[in-house]
């Protein structure tokens, strides 16, 4: 977590500026001014969900294009990866994706408001599995907390990664944070129905076991 004011603002002026432009990325302009989604989307989608770190953009295209009335932010620090995904979306006519490039590790939990996403979804992160290197994490007690907060009762967290000791670390995360529960079983090797990113193709190819963590959030 950041405290340093001084880097906090250098953090700041760097995520507002970006060489890429579309009517499509939601580009943060004074801090301390929450992005307003149901202004961002369009008038008829009223239910969101997120995906941290949406990669090249297969899962959230899929998702998308099968449920046009639910609105997908797509948060991706990489341009490269946005441009990709933005021209599957336009090839394929979706105006229920929308974009943002921050660093959601440094300011997550200023741009959105609270209590407004129906799932949140996070696929492979960053495992960082150096011990040195642990706390750069993404799933740590201050994400679950603020993951918690954007999400509506009832609404669910998905996460997945390859990696067994990341997957055993999140589960010891999820036992100490009760706000968050799983209903059949605490983790899962498959998961039936949902659109499968090329990098988890590649991974399953190899003979990667996958772990799945579903919760949902409760009052």
């Amino acid at each position: 977590m950041l405290v340093n004011p001084e880097i906090q603002e250098k953090l700041w002026k760097f995520t507002t500026k970006t060489s890429y432009q579309s009517d499509y990325l939601l580009q943060p302009n004074e801090r301390g001014k929450k992005i307003d989604l149901k202004k961002s989307f369009p008038g008829e989608i009223q239910n969101f969900v997120l995906e941290l770190g949406s990669g090249w953009g297969e899962v959230a295209i899929e998702l998308a294009k099968n449920d046009r009335q639910t609105g997908y932010l797509l948060m991706e620090k990489k341009v490269n990866r946005i441009i990709h995904t933005e021209k599957h979306r336009k090839t394929l006519g979706l105006e229920n994706i929308r974009y943002m490039t921050v660093n959601f590790q440094w300011f997550f939990d200023e741009l959105l408001e609270k209590e407004i996403f129906d799932q949140v979804i996070i696929n492979f992160p960053d495992p960082w599995p150096k011990k040195k290197h642990r706390k750069n994490r993404l799933m740590q007690v201050d994400m679950l907390e603020q993951i918690y907060d954007l999400l509506k009762p009832g609404g669910q967290l998905l996460f997945a990664t390859d990696y067994g000791p990341y997957a055993r670390r999140t589960i010891s995360l999820f036992r100490k944070f009760p706000k968050f529960v799983w209903d059949k079983k605490e983790y899962e090797f498959e998961r039936p129905g949902f659109p499968i990113s090329f990098f988890e193709a590649e991974k399953r190819n190899e003979g990667k076991r996958i772990y799945y963590l579903n919760r949902t959030k409760i009052t």
